[in-house]
Formats: structure tokens, sequence, C-alpha cells
């Protein structure tokens, strides 16, 4: 049974997104909770190794603020996604997060008391951490990635100009969560309550872009 095609489909997509809800939740709240431990352990090590390096007090206590401010910065942009053809917003989100992360990697593993394995491990882990979160909170199942997105739009022209398209992408796609295969016409009208010609004609481009990937 499709979407919007009596009580059946209504309760199995109500279900898909309670899922989707659910496990976006539960990513978030365990990247915020890892991302916390991860900076407060940071911020320690970081302190130290400014005041080994001649820091005063203040600056010391300052200057971790500079490295994981870059960190949070860099880590909004990667969560934003900027559009694929914008490539040196991409460039300079992902040299200053990875930069970010090796200055805070470099600082906690130099603040160790020892290079021995433990308290090397202790602290560095804290940065690594952080960008393992990172990037499975970035990784997103389920929605189009970026690149493939704006592909897409340039295949057609029409997506960026056109929020009905991608909200037709985002029909087509827990669609095929569900019933591993592509909303219909009549399913994407009745979902986006429009005319059975614009239905069509959403569906036939997001065909094409599919089958345009496909060959590719």
């Amino acid at each position: 049974m499709l979407f919007g095609v009596g009580e059946g489909g209504v309760v199995r997509r109500s279900e898909a997104r309670r899922r989707v809800d659910l496990e976006g939740w539960i990513r978030r709240t365990g990247a915020l909770a890892v991302s916390g431990v991860a900076a407060y352990a940071s911020y320690v090590h970081q302190r130290e190794f400014a005041g080994q390096g001649g820091a005063d007090r203040t600056s010391a206590m300052l200057w971790p603020l500079s490295v994981d401010g870059l960190l949070l910065l860099a880590t909004v942009g990667f969560l934003k996604r900027p559009p694929a053809h914008d490539r040196r917003s991409r460039h300079v989100v992902r040299l200053a997060f990875f930069l970010g992360i090796a200055v805070s990697l470099a600082a906690n593993v130099a603040a160790a008391p020892s290079l021995a394995w433990q308290p090397v491990l202790v602290a560095g882990w804290p940065p690594v951490a952080l960008l393992l979160a990172v990037e499975l909170l970035a990784d997103r199942p389920g929605e189009p990635a970026a690149g493939t997105a704006a592909e897409s739009s340039m295949h057609d022209g029409a997506d960026v100009d056109d929020p009905l398209l991608a909200r037709a992408r985002q029909v087509d796609a827990q669609h095929w969560q569900v019933y591993q295969r592509p909303v219909s016409a009549e399913s994407l009208r009745k979902e986006l309550h429009i005319g059975a010609g614009r239905s069509r004609q959403l569906v036939a481009t997001i065909r094409a872009n599919h089958n345009g990937h496909a060959c590719g």
C-alpha cells in the first residue's frame, strides 16, 4: 500500500517518521554527551599545555577556547552542509575542523605526564572522540547527500528554486526506506496536496535523476 492510501499507509508512514525522529534524537544526544566530555577533558589538557609553553595564567585559561572555538564553528559548518558547488566553503570548513583536531590532539598528548601508552591514550582520546562524534552526526541515514542533491539540481535546473521538488525528494527517500521502491505520482500528489500534472512532473524529474546517477 502506498503513502496516503488507506489507514495502513498512514500508520506505516507515521511509524517510519517516529523511527527516524527517535534515531535522530539518540544520535544528537549521544554526540552532545561525547562532545561535552571531550571538550572538558581537552580543555584541561590544553590549559596545562599552554602553561608549560610559557603562557601566563589568564592566557593559559583562554588559549584552549581558541582551539575549541574553531572546532565548534567548523562542526556547525559540517552539520549545515554547504551546497556541493560551493567547494571553497567546504574546503575551508574541513581545513578548520581537521586543523583544530590536529592542534587539540598535539596539545593533549604533549600535556600527558609521560609518553607511556596509558597517559598518551587518556590525553589523546578526547579530540579523537570529538572527531568520530561529528562524523557520525554528520552522516544522516535516509537523507540524500548534499553533493547528490546539488548534482541533481544542476541536471534539472529546478531544485534550487523549487522547494516543492526538494520535498518530493524527501517523500521519495522515505518511501524507499519503508517499501524499497520509488513513490508513485498518485501517492506524491496526496502527500504534497498538489495537482496530478505537477505530481507526474515531479516524479518524472526524480526518476530521470535516479536513472542518470545509475548510468553514471
